[in-house]
C-alpha cells in the first residue's frame, strides 16, 4: 500500500519563497526485512537546479535521518502482516543551503518487505482461502494508518466461490482460556488486533517451567507451507532418482524443533520411511499432510497480551488447513477445513477450560446478515437477511445469496470419567464425537455454546478485558448476567429466560440441552427473522468446553467451513445444513485419521518413538520375526517399502512374537512400524 503525505509546513515555506530554485527530489525504493533497521541513502537519486549543495531537512516518519539518509525501524508487531502489494510510504523533504525549499522538495521513500511468507492461499476447490501464521484467519490484520489507493485489492480473502469477488467471512479467529489451580485467569484471543496481538508464530523454548520465545525465532518462523497431495506424491516416487531436488516447501518441511533452542522435538507431522525418527527427504521422509492441498503453520501465545491484557497460557499450536477437490462432492467442494492440535507447554494445570471460535461474517455486503446456530449440528452460520444482498456494489450476492456455516466436527477431549458415554442422550453427545462406540474417555466436545454480540461497548457488545472474553465464553454477558432465551439474549432486549447456552437456535434443540432441559418460558422457536431484528454486521462465537488441560497434554480441535447457495426449492440454510451432514458424516468415519485416507499408511503425527522393536534377523532373507516392548493393548503392524506403500500388514497382542514372510519381497530397504493407542514405534529393516 502506498501514501504520499504533504507536510503543512511545506505550504508555509513555499508562500514565503523567493523565486530562487530548490531542490528537486525524486522517490526512492528499498528492500528490508522484519526486524531489521534500514538505513537508505535517499539523496543520491536527487539534484538542484543551480548546482547547490542540499540535505535532508525533515521526515516525520522516519526513525531518524542525517543529511543524506533515512533510517526506519522495521519492528515486527507494526509490520508483521505486509505482503507483497504493501508498501510501506515514508516522506522526506530537501533543503538547499540557502534555506530553499518547494513542492518540488518532497519524495516519498517506499519500503517493501522482503521474505514475509507468513501467508499463502488454499484454492484447490470452490473456496479461495488466506491461511496465516497468526491467530487471525483470512484477514490480515489492520494496515496502521495508510489510506487505501484507488484500484488496491484487499487481501483479506474467503471468497466464495473462487475466482468470483465475492466473501462470505470477514474473519475468524481461536480464543482459548482457563484457570490454574490458584483460580488465576489465563487467556489468549483476538478479534482484529487493534491494539495488538495475544499469538505469535513459531514453536516455545522450554528451560525446567520457563517458556519463551525470542523475536528472531518468531520472525524466523513467520512462514507457512503449502503443499499439495500431487506435490508428494511425485516425492514419494522420485526422491530416489540422481536428479531428484524437492520442491522447497518439502525440503523446510518443520518436522523437528531446534534442540539448542530447547523446542519440542517433533513438530509438522512426516512419514518417516527410513525409522530413524529424523526427516530426512532425500531418504524418502515425506510430509504428511491432509486433503488434497494444505497449509501448516505453529503459532503461540507466550508474549505480552495486548489485544485482550490475558496472561499466556503458555500454548503452542499447529495449524494445518486443507481442501478436498471433490467434483463429485458439492458439500466437500464448497468446504474448507482447519484442524489444531494445541500443546499445553507450560506446567500448569488449567480447569474450566474453554476454546472458543469467533467469527465475522460478511456475506457479501457487510451490513444485511444474520446469525443463527443448529444445536444438533454443532454450527454456527450466517446468511443474508434481505432477500437480496447489498445495493449492487462489487463484491455483493446480489440476488443468489449463499449461507455460510462453521461447524465443530470436533473439540477437546472431555475429562475422564472412565466409561464409554452413551449417544443421544440431552448432553454433549448431541453434538459431540466418540458417544457410545465401545471406547472409555474418547468423548471430545462438540459445540457446547453459542452467542452473538454487539458491535459497540454496550453490555452486550465488543469485549475489553480478558475477563470479557472469559464471560462470554462462558455465555455470560459483560454486565455479569447469564445470556437468557429469547429476545437478543439479555433481559433489556426481550430475553425471556431461562439461562440459555445457544443464541438463536431455532428449533434445533428439542431436549432444551442448551436450557439445562427447563422449556423456555416463551416461544421455542429462536431466530433472529422472529424476534425482529433489522440485519446488520454480524459476528458469532462458538464454544467449546469446559474441561481440564493438563501440563504436557494436547487438545485437538477439528474445524469445517462451509459454503452453499440454495438449491432447488430448499433455501441458502436448508441447503447448508444437508452439506453439513454430508461433511460430518465424511468425518465420523474416521474422526482420529480424517483426511489422511489418501496416503495409505498410518497416521504418525502422535509421537514419533524411537525404537522399542526387537527384529531378527536383520538383515533378513526370509522370516522377519518381532516383538515390540511396552505397547499398550493390541495394536496394529505395517512393513513398508520406500515407495511408502504398505505391503504386509496384520495385528499382534502385547507381549506378543510375530513373524513375517519376507521371501517374495524385493531386495531393499522397508520400514516395520508397530502402532498401539497412544504411540508409533518404527525401525528399518534390510531385506537380503
Amino acid at each position: 500500500m502506498k501514501r504520499i503525505i504533504l507536510f503543512l509546513f511545506v505550504i508555509t515555506f513555499v508562500s514565503s519563497m523567493s523565486a530562487q530554485n530548490a531542490p528537486i527530489a525524486n522517490d526512492d525504493f528499498a528492500h528490508g526485512q522484519l526486524g531489521e533497521s534500514v538505513t537508505i541513502n535517499v539523496i543520491n537519486n536527487d539534484t538542484h537546479p543551480d548546482g547547490l549543495n542540499f540535505r535532508v531537512f525533515m521526515s516525520t516518519e522516519a526513525n531518524s535521518f542525517t543529511d543524506s539518509t533515512i533510517t526506519f525501524n522495521l519492528e515486527y508487531e507494526d509490520y508483521y502482516h505486509y505482503g507483497e502489494n504493501d508498501t510501506i510510504a515514508i516522506p522526506y523533504t530537501l533543503m538547499d543551503e540557502n534555506g530553499n525549499i518547494g513542492f518540488e522538495s518532497v519524495a516519498v521513500l517506499f519500503l517493501t518487505i522482503t521474505d514475509n511468507n507468513y501467508f499463502d492461499f488454499l484454492d484447490v476447490n470452490n473456496i479461495r482461502a488466506r491461511i496465516q501464521a497468526s491467530g487471525l484467519q483470512f484477514w490480515p490484520g489492520p494496515l496502521g494508518d495508510n489510506p487505501t489507493p484507488p484500484g488496491y485489492v484487499s487481501n483479506n480473502v474467503f471468497e466464495f466461490p473462487k475466482e468470483s469477488g465475492k466473501q462470505t467471512i470477514f474473519n475468524s479467529t481461536m480464543w482459548i482460556a482457563g484457570k490454574d489451580e490458584s483460580g488465576n485467569l489465563k487467556l489468549a484471543a483476538e478479534r482484529y488486533r487493534q491494539v495488538g496481538m495475544d499469538y505469535w508464530p513459531g514453536p516455545l523454548s522450554s528451560n525446567g517451567t520457563e517458556l519463551s520465545i525470542e523475536e528472531s525465532t518468531v520472525i524466523e518462523w513467520q512462514n507457512v507451507w503449502k503443499l499439495s497431495k500431487d506435490q508428494i506424491i511425485y516425492h514419494k516416487f522420485n526422491w530416489y532418482k540422481d536428479d531428484y531436488e524437492p520442491i522447497e516447501n518439502i525440503a523446510t518441511w518443520p518436522a523437528h524443533g531446534d534442540a539448542e533452542l530447547n523446542q519440542a522435538e517433533f513438530l509438522a507431522p512426516f512419514i518417516d520411511i527410513d525409522g530413524d525418527s529424523i526427516y530426512d527427504p532425500m531418504m524418502g521422509d515425506y510430509p504428511l499432510i491432509r486433503g488434497d492441498q494444505c497449509i501448516y503453520f505453529i503459532i503461540n501465545d507466550v508474549r505480552d497480551h495486548k489485544e485482550t491484557s490475558g496472561e499466556a497460557l503458555g500454548l503452542e499450536i499447529h495449524g494445518m488447513a486443507y481442501e478436498f477437490l471433490s467434483p463429485e462432492s458439492l458439500p466437500i467442494n464448497n468446504t474448507l477445513f482447519l484442524s489444531y492440535k494445541i500443546f499445553n507447554r507450560s506446567s500448569l494445570n488449567y480447569v474450566d477450560t474453554y476454546i472458543g471460535l469467533f467469527t465475522d461474517f460478511d456475506i457479501g455486503f457487510a451490513t444485511d446478515d444474520y446469525v443463527g446456530c443448529d444445536v444438533s449440528r454443532g454450527a454456527y452460520y450466517g446468511y443474508n437477511g434481505n432477500s437480496v444482498d447489498g445495493n449492487g456494489e462489487p463484491g455483493t450476492y446480489g440476488e443468489t445469496i449463499p449461507a455460510q456455516g462453521i461447524v465443530i466436527l470436533g473439540g477437546p477431549l472431555m475429562d475422564a470419567n472412565g466409561v464409554d458415554d452413551p449417544d443421544d442422550q440431552c448432553d454433549e453427545s448431541i453434538n459431540g464425537v466418540g458417544f457410545g462406540d465401545g471406547i472409555e474417555d474418547n468423548e471430545r466436545h462438540g459445540m457446547s455454546k453459542f452467542l452473538y454480540y454487539n458491535n459497540d461497548n454496550s453490555s452486550v457488545g465488543d469485549p475489553q478485558t480478558a475477563f470479557d472474553y472469559y464471560n462470554y465464553l462462558n455465555a455470560i454477558w459483560k454486565d455479569g448476567t447469564p445470556m437468557e432465551y429469547g429476545g437478543n439474549g439479555h433481559v433489556s432486549s426481550g430475553a425471556y429466560g431461562p439461562s440459555a447456552n445457544f443464541m438463536y437456535p431455532g428449533l434445533t434443540d428439542p431436549c432444551f440441552w442448551g436450557t439445562d432441559e427447563e422449556e423456555p418460558y416463551g416461544p421455542i422457536d429462536w431466530t433472529e427473522e422472529i424476534v425482529g431484528n433489522e440485519p446488520g454486521d454480524r459476528r458469532g462465537l462458538s464454544v467449546m468446553g469446559p474441561f481440564t488441560f493438563e501440563p504436557g497434554t494436547m487438545e485437538r480441535v477439528d474445524i469445517a467451513f462451509v459454503s452453499a447457495f440454495p438449491d432447488g426449492d430448499k433455501t441458502d440454510v436448508e441447503t447448508l445444513m444437508q452439506y453439513i451432514d454430508v461433511v460430518k458424516n465424511d468425518y465420523y468415519e474416521d474422526p482420529t485419521y480424517f483426511g489422511y485416507q489418501w496416503l495409505g499408511v498410518d497416521d504418525r503425527e502422535m509421537v514419533i518413538t524411537k525404537s522399542n522393536i526387537s527384529a531378527y534377523p536383520n538383515p533378513v532373507n526370509n522370516i522377519l520375526t518381532f516383538s515390540c516392548d511396552n505397547i499398550i493393548g493390541n495394536s496394529v503392524y505395517g512393513l513398508l517399502n520406500m515407495m511408502g506403500e504398505v505391503v504386509v500388514n496384520g495385528t499382534m497382542e502385547k507381549n506378543e512374537t510375530t513373524t513375517i514372510n519376507m521371501e517374495s519381497l524385493l531386495p531393499g530397504i522397508y520400514v516395520l512400524s508397530v502402532r498401539d493407542e497412544n504411540n508409533t514405534y518404527s525401525t528399518k529393516i534390510i531385506k537380503n
